[in-house]
């Protein structure tokens, strides 16, 4: 199995985004979110994690595409996992890909992360948290 490398995706995502960003930079832009998913034991409990918000998004911006990224350290049973906003969630079908569900929304809308292992019951051996990363894409409206 190959393990994606978190910091080398973040530093080529940065180098592809600079130059488009500064031609951007008056329209839109993309904030990356960094956080970690907690240890899961517990098979049927919902386990969050919010991400912070886009604090440095311009006032009056929206989103346009939310990418995610996310490994957990697994071996057999894995979690079924959303990404948020208070109002609505959208699934998310595989450890990577992006979604343009929440467009328009203003970029300060609250996002969180959330998984729920299938089943009820302990697991022996947890599912390790590991690292999640989501860009903010977001436009000014004209």
């Amino acid at each position: 199995m190959i393990k994606p490398r978190f910091a080398s995706w973040l530093v080529v995502a940065a180098g592809l985004m600079g130059p488009i960003g500064c031609l951007q930079a008056a329209t839109g832009g993309a904030i990356p979110v960094q956080v970690h998913i907690p240890d899961m034991a517990q098979k049927g409990w919902e386990y969050r994690v919010a991400l912070s918000s886009a604090d440095s998004a311009p006032a009056g911006s929206h989103l346009t595409e939310l990418s995610w990224r996310y490994e957990l350290t697994a071996k057999g049973i894995l979690p079924e996992a959303w990404l948020c906003v208070p109002s609505e969630c959208v699934a998310l079908n595989m450890a990577q890909g992006s979604t343009a569900a929440f467009a328009g929304l203003p970029s300060s809308t609250p996002l969180s992360l959330h998984f729920v292992l299938p089943g009820k019951g302990m697991l022996k051996r947890p599912v390790r948290g590991g690292v999640a990363q989501v860009f903010v894409n977001y436009r000014l409206q004209d």
